[in-house]
């Protein structure tokens, strides 16, 4: 089982993914993208039980990802994060497809509670 994380902040990027690995996921199972273009690059080579995408990006943005993602892996589930939270703009994510949607900042426990939703950790 793979996951990618999806998120144009190092430090963000670094914190989903040391919580992932203390989940209990081995770093192999967990990717990192810096930006859009290189989130869909991996989505097309690699399959993801899991996206955990970051919405507000320069460039190809975490809603552009996300509707490729329902394209090529539309099994795949969604976790949505942004320090924007307004209830219209949730609702419009639901209606793309997301899984879940977490608000920055988060605590640990937020984090994992939110992931074991969707996918088993060891």
């Amino acid at each position: 089982m793979q996951v990618l994380v999806l998120d144009d902040s190092e430090i963000m990027r670094d914190v989903l993914v040391k919580n992932l690995l203390q989940f209990g996921l081995r770093k192999d199972q967990v990717y990192e993208a810096r930006n859009g273009v290189e989130a869909i690059r991996l989505l097309n080579v690699e399959t993801f039980a899991l996206f955990i995408l970051d919405i507000v990006m320069d460039g190809v943005n975490g809603v552009s990802v996300l509707k490729e993602v329902k394209k090529v892996q539309p099994q795949a589930k969604i976790i949505m994060c942004s320090t924007f939270s307004k209830s219209e703009t949730v609702r419009e994510l639901i209606d793309l497809g997301i899984d879940d949607f977490i608000v920055k900042p988060f605590a640990s426990d937020r984090l994992k509670e939110t992931v074991l939703r969707h996918i088993p950790l060891a």
